[in-house]
């Protein structure tokens, strides 16, 4: 049997001390670039990075002839339901706008001016409407965006789920959308 010996010897190039902050940079720009190619995934834009809601449109007319109930956990104090005919999805932005009713064990009748953006699975209430009051209409309420992850956003959460949204992506139209549901 033949025993080869490994000679170890010094590496050509610079000396140890001065190796040490090249490296140091290498491994800092190759961070840099991970962390670049992270942020920048295929099919993203400019426009999913700062995205901007577009101009809303003013609330639908309100009709409960075409509303659909949406489920919710049995411990829930409401029933929520949705307009189907109210949706539409925006191509401009992205969001999911629609009406949504909700009704408290009480008995008394609501209903909201939504949106959802899908892609951050975040929502929004543009009006309100008391069908209770006298003189009924819309009242601009221009909440800001919430996170539908939150306790307070439960059925605006169960909107969004129900068919707003599906893994974070609206439905391609407003046609498709309502089919959804």
């Amino acid at each position: 049997m033949t025993t080869r010996t490994i000679q170890h010897g010094r590496k050509r190039g610079l000396p140890g001390a001065a190796a040490r902050p090249l490296a140091w940079l290498a491994g800092c720009l190759a961070g840099m670039a991970l962390a670049v190619s992270a942020q920048a995934q295929p099919g993203s834009s400019d426009a999913d990075i700062f995205w901007k809601e577009s101009d809303v449109p003013p609330a639908p007319a309100v009709s409960t002839a075409h509303a659909v109930q949406i489920d919710m956990p049995i411990y829930s104090e409401v029933m929520v339901g949705v307009d189907v005919n109210s949706i539409t999805v925006s191509s401009k932005d992205g969001v999911v706008r629609y009406v949504t009713f909700v009704q408290g064990r009480n008995g008394v009748l609501s209903a909201y001016y939504q949106g959802v953006h899908c892609k951050t699975f975040h929502g929004r209430t543009y009006a309100r409407y008391h069908l209770d009051q006298p003189s009924p209409g819309w009242e601009s309420v221009d909440e800001p965006w919430q996170d539908l992850k939150e306790k307070k956003s439960r059925y605006a959460r169960a909107v969004a789920q129900a068919g707003a949204c599906e893994h974070y992506v609206p439905a391609p139209n407003t046609e498709q959308a309502r089919r959804i549901y």
